[in-house]
């Protein structure tokens, strides 16, 4: 019993590390997306906007497929 309450709260913690650097990740991806578009607007360089965009939507697809996992990873292991 004590190696699966071990594993338990190591998946917990990991759990928990994983949504703290998700959302690190995402505020680091804002402030290089906000920094992009400032150098796209001041230099009138619109493909450089569009590009910036386009990295940044990819960034909350993958911000949202982190967190959807380690809810559905908590709802398991809260069931058994």
């Amino acid at each position: 019993m004590t190696a699966q309450s071990d594993v338990h709260s190591s998946a917990v913690r990991n759990a928990q590390l994983l949504r703290k650097l998700n959302v690190f990740t995402l505020c680091v991806a804002l402030v290089v997306w906000v920094s992009l578009l400032g150098i796209a607007v001041f230099a009138r360089v619109s493909p450089l906007a569009v590009f910036s965009s386009c990295i940044m939507l990819a960034e909350v697809l993958v911000f949202q497929i982190v967190r959807t996992l380690v809810d559905h990873l908590d709802l398991i292991r809260n069931r058994e």
